[in-house]
């Protein structure tokens, strides 16, 4: 009898996984400087002019992590080489925190010159009770749409990466070593940090605090006083 020929069937591996096209989160335990800034008045707002001061406030975040759901690539870059400008990029989004504690706070005035808005230090006469000048920071309240808030990564380093976020959710450390449950580092490793090129991570948006500030304020003057949202904008020389 003849024999039959066996088929051979071919083995077809599936395509690694390219992490950096996929969404990702960064962790970071240690303490992070946030910002906050918001918008008060002691009147009715109808114009921009109607603010009073802007009040800002400093402090920490504790366990904090973000998300990138758009990952090209360079993004996972930044991430992994640190090298975010003053604050967290837009495409950097916040997810949660174990702790955060605001520790200090102060006011500035706001002034309008031309085009330009300028946050300034309030004077001695406006901090004065007697003064005509004297602003009442008490007496005012929250206005405008929307609170400044900003996390500092610029100085802050992660712990750890979670790759492909929204499925199979690799943790590695900065390292490129996958982490086992016990986030003790692996013998597999996705990437190897000293062979990524800076230039890559260098396509992706950064930003600095008053890039950030500016933005805040000109989202809100396309919200709340979009006659004026073409006319001002926040000066390069301001607080």
């Amino acid at each position: 009898m003849a024999k039959v020929p066996v088929k051979k069937i071919a083995i077809v591996k599936p395509p690694a996984t390219d992490f950096f096209k996929l969404p990702f989160e960064v962790f970071y335990s240690e303490h992070i400087a946030v910002t906050m800034m918001e918008f008060k008045s002691d009147i009715k707002v109808k114009k921009f002019e109607d603010i009073k001061i802007v009040h800002k406030e400093q402090g920490g975040s504790w366990g904090a992590s973000f998300l990138c759901r758009q990952n090209n690539g360079p993004e996972l870059y930044c991430c992994i080489k640190n090298y975010h400008d003053e604050v967290a990029p837009t495409w950097l989004d916040f997810l949660e925190e174990d702790n955060l504690e605001m520790n200090s706070g102060c006011d500035y005035s706001i002034v309008v010159e031309g085009r330009e808005i300028k946050f300034v230090e309030l004077s001695d006469e406006q901090q004065d009770e007697d003064s005509e000048e004297f602003i009442d920071i008490d007496s005012m309240d929250q206005c405008c749409s929307w609170t400044f808030l900003v996390y500092e990564l610029g100085e802050s380093c992660p712990d750890y990466l979670i790759l492909d976020a929204e499925a199979t959710r690799v943790k590695v450390n900065l390292d490129g070593f996958v982490l086992d449950g016990d986030d003790n580092p692996s013998d597999e490793r996705i990437f190897n940090p000293k062979e990524l090129k800076r230039d890559e991570s260098e396509e992706c948006e950064n930003q600095e605090m008053w890039e950030a500030k500016s933005e805040w304020v000109k989202s809100i003057l396309e919200k709340d006083f979009p006659k004026q949202k073409d006319k001002l904008r926040l000066s390069i020389h301001t607080e």
